[in-house]
C-alpha cells in the first residue's frame, strides 16, 4: 500500500521539477515579464491547468525557481566559515550548474522587476556578507578608510552576475575566444577572490 501511495507522489515531484526546469529556462532567456504560464506549460509538455494546480500563478513559479536554486547556492558553502572558501564554492557551483539561474537574476534586475517580487532574501549573498563582516571585525590592521564589507560583497556579486550574463559577448570583445570554459571560470574565480582579499581586512591581499 505504501508503495502505491509513493508512486503518484514521485510522479508529481518529477512533473513539478520538469515544470520548474522549463520555467527557469524561459525566465533566464526572456525575463519574467515576457513569459506566460502557458509558455511554461508548453515547454514542459503539460497542460496550463496542471501548472496552475501544482505551482500556482506566475509570481509563485518565479519565486519557486529562485528558491530552489538559491537553496543550493547557499548550502554549498554551509560547511565553511572562511570567506574565500565560501566564495570559491559558490562561484564554482554557479558556473558549473546554475548559469540559467544567475542569468535569470540579472535579467530580472535589469528589466526593472521589483526586488519585492523575489523570494525576499538571498541566502548565499547574506552568508558572504556575514563572513566578510566577521573577517573585517577580527582584523587588527584594518585601515580607517576601508570599504564596508557588505559593499565589497555587493560589488563581487554584481561582477559575478555580470560575467555570467555578458560572457558570450565580452569573450569576443576582449579577444578571449582561445580560452576554454574551464580556464575562463578559473580566471573569474581568481579575480573575485582577489577583490575579496584586497578589500576585506584580514585577507591575503
Amino acid at each position: 500500500m505504501a508503495a502505491s501511495r509513493s508512486a503518484p507522489s514521485s510522479r508529481r515531484a518529477a512533473t513539478t521539477d520538469s515544470m520548474l526546469d522549463a520555467a527557469e529556462r524561459l525566465f533566464s532567456e526572456r525575463g519574467f515579464t515576457a513569459v506566460s504560464v502557458r509558455d511554461i506549460a508548453q515547454a514542459a509538455g503539460v497542460s496550463h491547468a496542471l501548472v496552475h494546480r501544482y505551482l500556482g500563478p506566475k509570481e509563485e513559479i518565479y519565486r519557486a525557481v529562485l528558491k530552489r536554486n538559491e537553496d543550493v547556492m547557499g548550502a554549498v558553502a554551509d560547511g565553511t566559515d572562511d570567506l574565500d572558501e565560501a566564495l570559491s564554492l559558490m562561484v564554482r557551483e554557479g558556473l558549473a550548474n546554475h548559469r540559467p539561474y544567475l542569468r535569470l537574476v540579472a535579467h530580472s534586475a535589469l528589466h526593472g522587476l521589483p526586488y519585492e517580487t523575489t523570494i525576499g532574501r538571498f541566502r548565499a549573498t547574506e552568508w558572504l556578507v556575514e563572513l566578510a563582516e566577521r573577517r573585517a571585525a577580527g582584523a587588527p590592521d584594518a585601515e580607517p578608510d576601508a570599504l564596508p564589507p557588505r559593499l565589497v560583497v555587493a560589488a563581487i556579486v554584481s561582477l559575478y552576475l555580470g560575467w555570467v550574463s555578458l560572457e558570450p559577448w565580452i569573450v569576443r570583445a576582449a579577444g578571449l575566444q582561445d580560452f576554454d570554459e574551464a580556464a575562463l571560470a578559473e580566471g573569474v574565480e581568481r579575480i573575485l577572490l582577489g577583490i575579496a582579499d584586497s578589500q576585506v581586512p584580514g585577507g591575503d591581499g
